[in-house]
């Protein structure tokens, strides 16, 4: 437990945090700007088994903010280059990967996963995640991100995300308006936080959390 021992020393932690943390098992459904720091920072916090959903090749155009590729991965499966380096990170963690885009017809590749990260950056394989984890009665979280802002929501009650989040809805991508590079940093990091503390059955933000990270603004919305 020595790789642990920053993380076991806090109050909001501790040795029966990790252990929750030792034993779970999650999913991020997308390998790219979100994907690669989320999937990072849960290897290296030691949950216990990470799968990882995607279909994409890594593009010159990934590199940067998609933190776990290099040049020499360039036209690679993101899910196994990945997977590869996150074994260097920490071979404790038990990683699976899945080269498919998530869809209605393969969805139940998450049964056996506690909790969902939503890193896609499409609206239809958010409902996709959201019908089935109202189905299965499963926490997932959402997130978010292009240019300079960025928004996470736990999803703890499908029916409001469904109602706040249009099927049909479409929002500005990053490859029409750009992205800063830490923009994905801060939104996957609070993701990870929140995944953290569900997992360790921790209270966790029942807001949707909306910034913008240029100008330092920073907001809470509950919801109803």
């Amino acid at each position: 437990m020595d790789r642990y021992a920053r993380q076991i020393k806090l109050g909001e932690i501790g040795g029966e945090g990790q252990g929750y943390l030792l034993n779970s098992r999650v999913a991020v459904i997308g390998v790219g700007a979100l994907g690669t720091v989320c999937s990072q920072l849960l290897v290296r916090a030691g949950i216990g088994e990470l799968l990882l959903v995607d279909n994409d090749v890594v593009d010159i155009v990934n590199l940067q903010r998609q933190v776990l590729f290099g040049e020499e991965d360039v036209g690679k499966q993101k899910t196994v280059v990945a997977k590869n380096m996150l074994e260097k990170i920490n071979s404790d963690v038990k990683i699976k990967i899945f080269n498919e885009w998530l869809n209605l017809d393969n969805v139940n590749v998450l049964d056996d996963y506690d909790l969902i990260l939503d890193c896609t950056d499409n609206m239809k394989a958010r409902h996709v995640i959201n019908d089935y984890c109202k189905e299965s009665k499963k926490i997932w979280i959402h997130a978010a991100g292009s240019g300079v802002k960025g928004n996470i929501l736990v999803v703890d009650n499908p029916e409001t995300f469904s109602q706040i989040f249009k099927t049909n809805e479409s929002f500005d991508s990053c490859e029409e308006i750009g992205v800063i590079n830490s923009l994905t940093s801060v939104i996957a990091s609070l993701q990870v936080t929140e995944a953290l503390k569900i997992l360790m059955k921790k209270d966790y933000c029942r807001d949707l959390i909306r910034f913008n990270l240029w100008n330092n603004e920073y907001l809470r919305i509950p919801l109803k």
